[in-house]
């Protein structure tokens, strides 16, 4: 039988967006019968997302909280050991593991530990991005490990690109996936009418500015032109923001923002809005980008992550070339003065992103592992190299 294990990295949130991926694989291989474990960390209470996959058939092992900071924990002996005697454990036998990660050095630990372990591994990273530049102290283990792994599996290529500018490498193995969307592939809400304004946006994501630049839109909103227009910008998502935010539209006193909260219903989004604005200041691949041209929306959005890879700036949405105030509000003039071309601009993405994503992402990438699970391991690690005769 074979065996596959995941170790999700992410010790920030019970649940995240780049979790959906590794999570959706885990489950379709076990109810095929292949024997999974999975790692995650234990947040006290069920997850309802890893209780799903318990009942998919996947062993999982809970990792304990860490009870001081993250950052001085990891740097103890008897964590590092604790890391180690994990992967060995949830690893021993396994054809390939998994490590999930959200960004570039997230899982470092894990991959440090299959790596020394000798098992064949690969990885996923979800995001990269210049704010966050690996230190003297890790990018010779990230490098190291990113190399060594049988697959790097990056969302945009932009990312790859990234990475190896940050680690100084080549990552010979490193290839592009999709995440899975949360609409119907062929999914066609029909065009809104004026109801709301003349012109409706929504900005689908976590209340985060740090990440997402709402402060850059509301600095947009506030300049004298947009307040004269009229203009609808709803904000679709949840986050430990949301009261600060609320805090600056109210000293703003902007009358174009609304928030709606978190909304499991995409699709329904869409029906009532004209086009996505997302002013990131750094991403992987926004899933909402996709979900937003599966639909039929443009996108306002920065020039960031993968971005450009599915945006045709005037053709099929447009980009704003950083995120700025000044070149946000350019591309968002850009896009109020062809208001009346945004459908058929909707309907050109809608085309341009189904030769982009295929109709099950999941599926395509469990392709790969079962690919990596059957490809012959070239015994150059010494402790590979033991770990195959070990099992000959």
């Amino acid at each position: 039988m074979r065996k596959i294990a995941f170790i999700a990295s992410n010790e920030f949130v019970p649940w995240g967006g780049s979790e959906y991926l590794w999570a959706g694989a885990a489950e379709k291989l076990a109810r095929r019968g292949v024997q999974v474990f999975v790692s995650v960390k234990d947040w006290g209470e069920p997850v309802k997302q890893v209780e799903q996959l318990r009942a998919a058939g996947c062993r999982i092992f809970l990792r304990p909280k860490a009870g001081l900071a993250r950052r001085a924990i990891r740097k103890l002996p008897f964590w590092r050991e604790y890391i180690r005697s994990h992967v060995k454990k949830i690893g021993a036998g396994a054809d390939l593991v998994v490590v999930s990660q959200g960004s570039l050095a997230d899982g470092m630990p894990w991959l440090e530990a299959a790596y020394s372990a000798g098992f064949k591994y690969s990885l996923i990273c979800e995001g990269v991005a210049e704010v966050w530049w690996p230190g003297d102290e890790a990018v010779d283990t990230l490098a190291r490990t990113y190399e060594s792994a049988r697959g790097a599996f990056f969302v945009s290529r932009l990312n790859i690109d990234l990475a190896r500018q940050q680690l100084a490498t080549p990552l010979l193995h490193a290839r592009v996936i999709r995440n899975p969307f949360n609409v119907r592939y062929d999914a066609c809400p029909a065009w809104p009418s004026n109801g709301q304004a003349e012109l409706s946006l929504a900005f689908v994501g976590r209340l985060d500015p740090g990440g997402k630049g709402h402060d850059i839109l509301l600095q947009v909103l506030s300049l004298p032109h947009w307040r004269e227009r009229d203009l609808v910008v709803s904000l679709s998502g949840n986050g430990s923001n949301e009261r600060s935010l609320r805090r600056m539209v109210e000293h703003a006193k902007l009358k174009s923002i609304r928030f709606a909260g978190f909304s499991e219903n995409i699709e329904q989004i869409w029906a009532n809005h004209h086009a996505l604005i997302l002013p990131s200041r750094y991403e992987g691949m926004p899933l909402v980008l996709v979900e937003a041209m599966l639909c039929g929306r443009p996108a306002i959005i920065t020039d960031v992550g993968g971005a450009r890879e599915l945006v045709r700036d005037g053709v099929n949405g447009f980009l704003a070339k950083a995120p700025t105030v000044e070149l946000l509000d350019e591309a968002m003039n850009r896009a109020w003065e062809n208001r009346h071309r945004l459908k058929e601009m909707g309907e050109q993405a809608a085309i341009d992103v189904r030769k982009f994503v295929s109709p099950d992402p999941v599926e395509d990438f469990v392709r790969e592992l079962l690919a990596l699970v059957d490809s012959p391991c070239p015994a150059e690690h010494p402790a590979q190299r033991h770990t195959m005769e070990a099992r000959t």
